[in-house]
């Protein structure tokens, strides 16, 4: 039981990377190779952003379910299936939905924005920062879901997915209101990101030269 926070921190890192480095990765190759330029010919810049981001979504969620599947095996294999309550299986994908679609999201805008892997890398750090520090504080919320920082960080996107798992893994598991705001605002934060990745893809899959600052960003999803 004191592992499952951590667990739970775990799949949700593999499966928004898993995701989110498949969308920077094809975009920026798409873009240097200048393949998008034919595929822009044949669909909008919006039909191919959410083409590449439910396609992405679909991996991540088979590679879940792989993983969760096994996992759910081998506790009915030695009779544990009750350690673990089975909603948490649903919180997982509902929350891991969630938080791929605002990192998804952050990461395809980024591959829009640049035309080399080399060139991402500043833009990613940020991120990357976002993304790391809340998986590894998993089993220190776990160990203590009622704390302060436990609390606050769970209404606090894009690290409350993270938060809120580790909390429901837990053996204090938080309220339902609790889970269902935080939720909320995860979604609410996913909605801001993909319309923020849209802007930028649209401006940035055709552009070329100096790889833009997250400044120039924001200016091209003012003008996209």
């Amino acid at each position: 039981n004191r592992m499952m926070p951590f667990i739970m921190g775990v799949l949700l890192f593999m499966g928004i990377m898993t995701g989110g480095q498949g969308l920077l990765t094809s975009t920026v190759e798409e873009k240097s190779s200048r393949v998008v330029e034919v595929l822009l010919a044949a669909v909008s810049s919006l039909e191919l952003m959410w083409g590449k981001l439910l396609g992405q979504l679909g991996v991540g969620l088979v590679m879940m379910a792989v993983y969760v599947g096994v996992g759910v095996l081998a506790l009915l294999q030695f009779a544990m299936f009750g350690l673990i309550d089975s909603m948490l299986i649903l919180w997982l994908f509902l929350f891991f939905l969630m938080a791929y679609l605002v990192f998804g999201a952050l990461m395809m805008a980024v591959g829009a924005a640049v035309n080399q892997m080399a060139d991402a890398q500043s833009l990613m750090g940020p991120i990357m920062i976002l993304l790391i520090v809340p998986y590894i504080a998993t089993a220190m919320i776990g160990n203590a879901p009622d704390s302060a920082f436990a609390v606050i960080s769970s209404f606090v996107p894009p690290i409350n997915g993270f938060t809120m798992m580790a909390r429901l893994a837990s053996t204090s598991p938080p309220p339902l209101w609790q889970v269902l705001l935080s939720l909320v605002l995860g979604v609410l934060a996913a909605v801001i990101a993909v319309w923020f990745a849209s802007k930028v893809f649209r401006v940035g899959l055709l552009m070329h030269g100096k790889p833009p600052s997250f400044a120039t960003l924001v200016k091209w999803a003012r003008m996209g």
